[in-house]
């Protein structure tokens, strides 16, 4: 087939594949951005409904509740049925939750909206992923799955950007309404990729999708629900641990269903394959430290004295340098293997953390900050991007894809991705108490230093696991 051929010298690739690349990145690219370009328009949809802005935050947190459920669903039926299918009905979903969330005058529209958008969001991440990964022989895998690390990049640059540029000069709802003409075009270039699926004889397991569901609405709400600012006793409110309790319990009866299922919705071989349980806690720890990120800001705020709008700026030498090292990565794993290239980004983003902590504890009062100050945090900022753009990419992936079977591949990566998505909503919740606490106790600086010392501690976690999964390849 002509889509196979590639060069053995350099990438080169053909239509097809160039095709494939458009179509699967144009909607990772639209489903990255829609889950970061709300905040900028939150105070104004607070104002608009003349809510509470703890509800207004919702319009946020059940995006992300309901994707993360949604996902080993879609990604079962994908593997199933067809992954272009699945991928094309997620866009759809998306572009009608775009069309509801525009037209939303009240919260609850909205909300219904935004879980419609998150519903089809869960068919395009895993599907998108499965598909540049096994369009692409393994030699060239990396390189390919590195464009969607890239992608995902310049969405979380793009998204708060193109979200204020439309709160300024149009409104709201457009946030949404640009979604649509966006989705009508990634669906009409997936319409002639071709579909590769086997007949399928046993049964859907409908049952276990509906508990695999509800286990990770329970976990995730019940993380959600932790206040930072409250310290640990967060974890002791009600509306935490009873939702954590009862994910639990449905965790167990999970595996009881599971177990029985002709064809699993989250198959329990994964788990019994000791190199792909490596790869899930490597996941969980590098969602924790990509999280880690949303107290850069203030951590610029309060150690150098900048402004909140400025510390904002800040940022953007961390982002520019997960865009350029996540294609990187990808190349080093064709060349050098994925364990390897975690190895190199724990290490990146160990160094950025130790010197962000370093910093705290150089600076003694404001009036020591110079511009050698500004242009170590900038270099910590740049090595901590760099970590993340060289792990997040391609390396993961690439493990989950070369350890499944090839009609599994999207429901392995969905349960890496779901991991990863318990690893984003857990670390907040470590870091914030640390941060927390030593606010109550008038020492705020100090907590910005014990969250990047933790964070270089989840790094050397991550680095310790590579090396013995690096091992276990051998």
């Amino acid at each position: 087939m002509a889509g196979e051929k590639l060069s053995k010298e350099g990438f080169a690739l053909t239509g097809y594949q160039i095709r494939i690349l458009v179509t699967y990145l144009l909607g990772v690219f639209f489903g990255a951005l829609d889950q970061s370009i709300l905040g900028p328009a939150l105070t104004t949809i607070v104002r608009d409904f003349n809510i509470s802005p703890k509800w207004g935050v919702w319009t946020v947190t059940v995006y992300t509740l309901v994707y993360a459920a949604s996902m080993p669903i879609t990604a079962k039926i994908a593997d199933r049925y067809g992954r272009r299918k699945v991928f094309m009905a997620g866009i759809g979903l998306f572009a009608l939750g775009s069309l509801f969330s525009g037209m939303a005058n009240s919260l609850y529209p909205l909300l219904l909206g935004r879980a419609i958008q998150a519903l089809g969001g869960g068919g395009i991440l895993p599907v998108a992923v499965a598909e540049i990964g096994l369009a692409f022989p393994k030699e060239k895998r990396g390189r390919a799955l590195g464009f969607y690390g890239a992608t995902w990049g310049i969405a979380s640059i793009v998204a708060p950007i193109l979200g204020g540029v439309v709160i300024q000069y149009l409104s709201w709802p457009w946030l949404f309404w640009i979604n649509i003409p966006a989705g009508l075009l990634i669906i009409g270039l997936a319409t002639g990729l071709t579909e590769d699926v086997a007949p399928q004889v046993k049964p859907m397991d409908w049952a276990g999708a509906f508990i695999v569901g509800a286990t990770i609405f329970c976990f995730m709400l019940g993380l959600t629900h932790i206040q930072g600012q409250r310290g640990w006793e967060g974890v002791f409110m009600p509306n935490v641990y009873l939702f954590l309790l009862a994910g639990l319990i449905l965790a167990r009866l999970l595996i009881r269903f599971e177990k029985r299922a002709h064809d699993p919705v989250v198959n329990p071989k994964f788990f019994q394959n000791p190199r792909l349980v490596l790869v899930y806690m490597i996941a969980a720890i590098t969602g924790m430290i990509m999280l880690s990120i949303i107290f850069l800001p203030a951590y610029v705020e309060y150690v150098l004295q900048y402004p909140p709008g400025k510390a904002s700026y800040m940022v953007v030498p961390l982002a520019l340098a997960s865009v350029v090292t996540s294609p990187l990565g990808g190349s080093i794993v064709d060349r050098f293997g994925a364990p390897r290239t975690m190895v190199l980004g724990f290490g990146c983003s160990m160094i950025g953390s130790l010197i962000l902590a370093g910093l705290v504890k150089l600076i003694g009062t404001p009036v020591d900050i110079s511009f050698i100050h500004v242009i170590v945090v900038t270099i910590g900022f740049i090595f901590f991007g760099s970590g993340l753009g060289l792990i997040v990419g391609s390396p993961l992936n690439v493990m989950v894809i070369g350890e499944v079977e090839r009609e599994e591949v999207s429901s392995g990566l969905a349960v890496m991705t779901v991991i990863r998505s318990f690893g984003n909503t857990l670390g907040p919740v470590i870091l914030g108490g640390l941060l927390a606490a030593a606010t109550a106790l008038e020492r705020p600086r100090d907590g910005f230093f014990e969250i990047f010392i933790v964070g270089a501690l989840m790094a050397l976690m991550g680095l310790v696991l590579t090396l013995r999964l690096k091992t276990k390849l051998h």
